[in-house]
C-alpha cells in the first residue's frame, strides 16, 4: 500500500511551496508578526495567508510558538553540556532516564545518542553550586547512570532556533 503513496507521504515530509517556505522563514524570525504584515511580505492577501499558516499548524510543521528568554536576564548564567553514559543500554534504562530528564526544569534539551555517549544534555542553572547539586542529587541518583562528563559553556558563539528551509 505504501508503494502507491508519493515519497513525501511515505517519509512523513510535507511538500512546501515557495510561499509556505517564505511564511515559515518569517515566522521563525518573528512569530508575533501580524498576519497583515506577513501577508504583505509574502505577497498574498491576509485571508489566504492565514489559511496557509493554519494549515502549517494543523499539519504539525509549526509545532508551537514560544518566547525565547535571555538566560542572564533571568538569573540562569551557567550553561553546561553534559554527556551521560548508562550502565546498560536497555529499553527500561532509556525510558527511566528520559522520564527523569523530562521532569527537570533545568534540563533544556535531552538527546538520546549513538556512540560512546548515551545522552547529551543542555542544562541551564544559576551558578556552579546549583549545578553541583543537580549533578549529585539528580543525575547521580538516577538508577543506571554510570558516568557523566560536564563541559561548562564559556561563551555562546551562535544560537538559533530557525531551521534552514533550502
Amino acid at each position: 500500500m505504501s508503494q502507491s503513496l508519493p515519497a513525501s507521504a511515505r517519509s512523513g515530509v510535507v511538500e512546501l511551496d515557495a510561499i509556505d517556505r517564505h511564511i515559515l522563514a518569517i515566522l521563525q524570525r518573528d512569530a508575533r508578526i501580524p498576519n497583515t504584515e506577513l501577508a504583505d511580505e509574502v505577497g498574498l492577501t491576509p485571508a489566504p495567508t492565514l489559511r496557509r499558516v493554519r494549515r502549517l499548524e494543523e499539519e504539525g510543521i509549526i509545532h508551537r510558538y514560544v518566547a525565547l528568554l535571555d538566560p542572564k536576564q533571568v538569573g540562569r548564567d551557567l550553561m553546561v553540556v553534559v554527556r551521560v553514559t548508562l550502565d546498560k543500554q536497555t529499553k527500561q534504562g532509556f525510558e527511566t532516564f528520559a522520564e527523569h530528564m523530562r521532569n527537570r526544569p533545568e534540563v533544556l534539551e535531552c538527546y538520546l545518542c549513538l556512540g560512546d555517549t548515551d545522552y547529551l544534555l543542555k542544562v541551564c542553572l544559576p551558578d556552579l553550586d546549583a549545578y553541583q547539586k543537580f549533578l549529585v542529587d539528580v543525575l547521580a541518583a538516577i538508577p543506571g547512570v554510570r558516568n557523566t562528563a560536564s563541559t561548562i559553556v564559556v561563551k555562546q558563539e551562535k544560537y538559533t532556533t530557525s531551521l534552514s528551509l533550502d
